[in-house]
């Protein structure tokens, strides 16, 4: 029951004993303690700007991330368009050329054909002077032996001239 109702005694020397730990403690520990919790606040005070200052700069980074992402698709797209555009190009050149080439063939091809043209019309015609001159050959022997005869036989070799 002395615990529920202390006496004036004990009070006195209880709050002189506070008063002497508290004197003790405000000349040797309280300064230490205060200014391990100034500099602990301080020092969580430049933390949070850090921070603050961190995340500021995270979410410039990330804009700037955006922006050259969006750059680079950019540049992307207009090499892509380009790099087809180049392809197209080779390929119609290629063709063009082809077409020339092909036409050279053709114009070469035509050439030859029409040489050959003219060496086998060169090649009837002699055959044919040949043949003439027999028929005249022919004709003319004939001719000193029987003219009925001879007409006769100028319309036989017309007729085989005809079917050869």
């Amino acid at each position: 029951m002395e615990l529920l109702m202390p006496g004036l005694g004990l009070i006195f020397w209880m709050t002189v004993a506070f008063a002497i730990v508290l004197i003790i403690l405000k000349k040797y520990a309280w300064k230490p303690i205060l200014n391990v919790l100034n500099q602990r606040e301080a020092k969580l005070t430049h933390s949070l700007a850090n921070a603050r200052r961190l995340e500021g700069e995270m979410a410039q980074l990330a804009e700037l991330k955006t922006v050259k992402i969006a750059e680079a698709e950019q540049l992307y797209n207009e090499k892509t368009a380009k790099a087809y555009a180049d392809a197209e190009k080779i390929i119609d050149e290629a063709r063009e050329k082809a077409r020339q080439e092909a036409k050279v063939i053709m114009d070469r091809a035509d050439e030859l054909i029409e040489s050959y043209k003219k060496e086998a019309m060169r090649e009837i015609q002699s055959q044919l002077s040949a043949l003439s001159l027999d028929i005249a050959e022919k004709v003319l022997h004939e001719e000193f032996s029987d003219r009925e005869r001879n007409a006769r036989y100028v319309k036989k070799l017309l007729d085989q001239v005809v079917e050869n």
